[in-house]
C-alpha cells in the first residue's frame, strides 16, 4: 500500500477526502445505480486533476490513482465497522425490528 503513495503526488491527496464525501452523497441519491457512482467519482477526480496538473497523461493517472485509494479506503472502513456491527448484532441475538420495538417474527 506505500508504494502507491509513492506515486500519488501530495497535491492530489485532498482529493481523497472530497471522494468520500461525494461517496456519501451518491449514496443518498436514489436514482443514481451504484456501478455508476464509481464512475462518477472517477470523472470527477480524472477532471480535478487535469485542471489542476494541465493536460497530461499524469493528470489522468493521478486521478485514478486517488479514485483506486478512496474506494479502497471506504471499502476497508465499510467492511469493518459495519462487520464488528453485524458480530455483535448476532452475538446479541438482537435483530434490528427488535430494537424499534417490533415482535420478533
Amino acid at each position: 500500500m506505500e508504494d502507491v503513495f509513492f506515486y500519488i503526488k501530495t497535491e492530489t491527496f485532498i482529493l481523497i477526502p472530497v471522494l468520500y464525501v461525494i461517496g456519501i452523497i451518491l449514496d443518498q441519491t436514489p436514482f443514481i445505480p451504484k456501478w455508476a457512482q464509481a464512475w462518477i467519482k472517477l470523472a470527477f477526480a480524472v477532471i480535478s486533476c487535469l485542471l489542476y496538473f494541465g493536460v497530461d497523461i499524469r493528470s489522468v493517472v493521478q486521478g485514478i490513482l486517488v479514485t483506486g485509494v478512496e474506494m479502497i479506503f471506504r471499502d476497508t472502513t465499510h467492511n469493518t465497522f459495519f462487520g464488528i456491527y453485524e458480530k455483535t448484532k448476532k452475538k446479541n441475538g438482537t435483530k434490528d425490528n427488535e430494537r424499534n420495538g417490533k415482535k420478533r417474527e
